[in-house]
């Protein structure tokens, strides 16, 4: 039988370069003036509060190296224009921008959403992704921050709070000395419907400007992170909206986005859920196997020939199995089936993932139920019986569960954000733009 305690948060030694344990250990309520990096991120920032559309068309001025650009003005897609200002006077105030910082560089921006509002502690809660607590290649000589950018452009210090590497959901910290508009996400609820239409939000880090991307939802599982993520047609070229919200047009919320070109929601529902498991238990327990699996359906169609499978099942198709895992160690292989889960007949990856969602709260929040979390595999194509695994419980803290997203390449990592202070020629692309904005208000 598995055991119920959780197992250490550190994961294989291939992701600890990722994720060291590099945490906030300053105070929220001294912010900016603590360290002389601080006080200089807040005055490159703070150097000049631009317009943003003034700044923006500073920038399409600056052609040819904008004239191509994606990036849309605020309000710039096809739906109803009152309609949709209506949706974005709902959330947008809420909608805030947030990058990591490594000494002085800028390294990876994402959005997220205020949840939550303590007035008696001037303290806020953000949901927003995990990927900002990416931190490769980093020296304990410099140092790591996480950074707030509000609706107003005000900068705030950010701790975080807790994390879950499954879901690559994040929740931060926040103090203001003003009171912040909160989403409250039980009540804001959207109804998932296939082929909605839907946009996704998000804030510039830079200027602060609202960032929309319209597009269509899809119940399809894009290949990438937990099997409880849809797909979008959201187009994202910067992934600012990364962590942000996807609403739909009235402004309710669909889920939350992580993108990979295409802003690819978690489901509202499933936020929800973890949610109350943090604030139930210190430590959130899921069961672990150590594999990842898809519909069969969603193979490409040489791969179901290859196997011969038929359109017309139902299997659930391991497409991974991570190394150092019970799966690896039970001699579990791509391309096996899930045959059941507690005794239960699986037909489809979502099915799999509500089971092990419900597993986790029941093992979380101390309801009764079965002790124990038994995988059965049926080998594809190999003479050996069924294979029988009890699932690990581990802290949705441990890293492991990240292996099924998608981590920065090297060159992804050293590239440079547009206005940080450390990269000459975005600089110069930074100022010149600040220049611009200049001549166009006199």
């Amino acid at each position: 039988m598995g055991s119920l305690e959780p197992r250490p948060t550190s994961g294989p030694k291939y992701l600890s370069p990722w994720f060291p344990e590099r945490k906030e250990t300053l105070s929220l309520d001294d912010g900016f003036d603590q360290t002389p990096v601080l006080k200089e991120i807040l005055g490159h920032y703070n150097s000049d509060c631009m317009s943003s559309a003034k700044f923006y068309s500073a920038l399409v001025s600056l052609k040819p190296y904008w004239a191509t650009s994606q990036w849309p003005l605020l309000n710039s897609t096809a739906v109803n224009r009152k309609k949709l200002r209506m949706a974005y006077s709902t959330i947008a105030p809420s909608v805030v921008s947030i990058s990591s910082f490594v000494g002085l560089e800028r390294k990876i921006e994402c959005s997220g959403v205020i949840i939550d509002w303590r007035s008696s502690e001037n303290e806020a809660t953000i949901l927003t992704s995990a990927r900002l607590l990416l931190t490769p290649k980093i020296s304990d000589f410099f140092e790591f921050h996480i950074i707030v950018r509000m609706v107003d452009g005000t900068l705030l210090l950010a701790k975080e709070d807790r994390v879950d590497y499954y879901y690559n959901l994040l929740t931060l910290k926040v103090k203001s000395t003003v009171e912040l508009s909160v989403v409250d996400l039980k009540s804001r609820q959207a109804d998932i419907v296939d082929g909605m239409h839907v946009i996704a939000l998000g804030r510039s880090f830079y200027d602060y400007a609202l960032c929309d991307y319209s597009g269509k939802l899809y119940l399809e599982y894009p290949k990438f992170g937990c099997n409880e993520l849809l797909t979008s047609t959201c187009c994202t070229p910067e992934n600012c909206c990364e962590g942000g919200p996807l609403i739909n047009d009235t402004g309710n919320v669909v889920g939350v986005n992580f993108c990979y070109g295409f802003a690819h929601p978690l489901p509202i529902s499933v936020i929800i859920e973890c949610l109350e498991m943090w604030r139930s238990a210190s430590t959130v327990l899921r069961p672990w196997v150590g594999m990842s699996v898809v519909d069969a359906n969603q193979l490409s169609y040489k791969a179901m020939e290859k196997s011969n499978m038929s359109l017309e099942d139902s299997y659930v198709v391991v497409t991974k199995v991570y190394g150092g895992s019970l799966a690896e160690k039970n001699n579990v292989r791509s391309g096996d089936l899930v045959a059941t889960l507690n005794g239960t007949i699986i037909h489809s990856a979502k099915q799999y993932s509500q089971l092990f969602l419900s597993e986790t709260s029941r093992a979380t929040c101390g309801n009764s139920g079965q002790q124990n979390f038994t995988v059965v595999i049926n080998p594809f194509n190999r003479r050996i019986d069924n294979i029988s695994i009890e699932a690990d419980y581990v802290s949705v803290e441990d890293k492991r569960f990240f292996e099924s997203w998608i981590r920065y390449e090297d060159n992804q990592w050293d590239s440079q954000k547009f206005g940080s202070q450390k990269n000459p020629a975005v600089d110069w692309m930074y100022e010149r733009g600040k220049g611009l904005v200049g001549r166009l208000a006199n």
